[in-house]
């Protein structure tokens, strides 16, 4: 019925006493019935590296804390033979450990007993009549059923977060219909949350996984699509004990004055300072001498109006137009008080204009405009 080496040691050393059959076989496993003193139990055993389709490990690993010896890090960096096995040892450990964490902390998961090289012995989850639970992807749901069934994962995931793990790979595939309620499977990819820094985006996937399954039997699910990356956005903010389901839009930010709450008052100072320097830079020109309000408001002028499209030494002429030099026509007054700029003869001021109190040249422009 079985070929496992392994299965057949557990037998031989009496850690169990029967294999029965097999239940099921995914990605990364296959999972028997075994029994042992008249109660029935379930034995995953992991497939080799090579014979998983389940690889790409790396954005569920970033962060664990797989081990503190230098030799053994660079083994398992480099893929060495022996790096490898490592990688795999601490692959099905990480599914016994997060298991029990998540076991002891209320989450519906199967009891973890023992891991014995590669096979993890657990509890067998059933259904309602004592037969072993069906998935999730297995069944059909009523409208009704469907939300009630969303919610009740979403809560289990919430739980599962509040202790600093993500799932990884939730599906409707692993999630099994039990008589307790819906129950997580599979988490040898499970994620600490507190060292990833793709948490966000894989909790957001989980969930968004199960709520398009879900909404084939209630299409009004899909508002909730995004819900799991607005339950990692409560985490952020400290207000994930207020969850008590699915939500739509982004949660209220939390003014609880902690670091995140500083954090966000320092941005809305930055895009005020943004504004400031303007509003300053005019302040200052209006309370600047006459001539330097001129010079500045000469050079923005510039840097903005069209070329003049007449011969050189023709000036643009604004009616009514004060740049802060005396008015085309008129002479400056030998009591302003302020001071005069000594500029080459004839030659036109910084800001295009004629140069107040000059002859010749500039005299005949200012004849010509009258």
């Amino acid at each position: 019925m079985f070929n496992d080496e392994g299965l057949s040691r557990l037998v031989e050393d009496g850690v169990i006493d029967a294999v029965h059959s097999r239940l099921m076989s995914g990605k990364e496993a296959t999972v028997y019935i075994v029994e042992r003193e008249g109660h029935f139990g379930a034995a995953k055993v992991y497939k080799p590296r090579d014979e998983r389709t389940f690889k790409k490990t790396a954005s569920y690993t970033e962060g664990r804390n797989q081990t503190r010896n230098s030799r053994d890090r660079r083994a398992m960096h480099k893929k060495t033979a022996y790096g490898r096995g490592l990688s795999e040892e601490g692959w099905q450990d990480m599914e016994f450990q997060a298991l029990r964490a998540a076991f002891d902390a209320g989450v519906r998961v199967p009891e973890p007993y023992n891991l014995y090289e590669n096979i993890l012995l657990m509890e067998l989850v059933v259904d309602a009549q004592g037969a072993p639970a069906p998935r999730m992807a297995d069944v059909h749901l009523t409208a009704d059923e469907a939300t009630q069934l969303h919610q009740q994962v979403f809560l289990q995931v919430k739980a599962l977060l509040t202790i600093g793990r993500i799932h990884g790979d939730l599906s409707a595939y692993n999630v099994l219909m039990a008589a307790a309620g819906p129950t997580l499977i599979d988490m040898p990819q499970a994620v600490n949350v507190a060292g990833n820094n793709n948490a966000r985006q894989i909790l957001r996937r989980d969930l968004r996984n199960v709520t398009e399954h879900l909404a084939r039997f209630d299409a009004r699910l899909l508002r909730f699509a995004d819900c799991g990356d607005i339950l990692f956005l409560h985490l952020l903010n400290g207000t994930l004990d207020q969850v008590s389901g699915p939500e739509i839009g982004a949660p209220p930010a939390h003014g609880g004055g902690g670091h995140r709450h500083r954090d966000a008052e320092r941005g809305r100072a930055g895009r005020e300072k943004a504004q400031r320097p303007q509003v300053a830079a005019a302040a200052r020109t209006d309370q600047a001498p006459r001539h330097v309000r001129g010079n500045q408001r000469d050079r923005a002028a510039q840097a903005t109006a069209h070329p003049d499209p007449r011969p050189a030494g023709k000036t643009a002429h604004h009616p009514g137009a004060n740049r802060g030099g005396p008015a085309p026509g008129q002479h400056q007054t030998g009591g302003s008080s302020a001071p005069q700029h000594s500029r080459p003869s004839g030659g036109p001021s910084s800001g295009g204009q004629p140069a107040s109190g000059g002859g010749g040249r500039n005299s005949r422009n200012r004849r010509g405009r009258r």
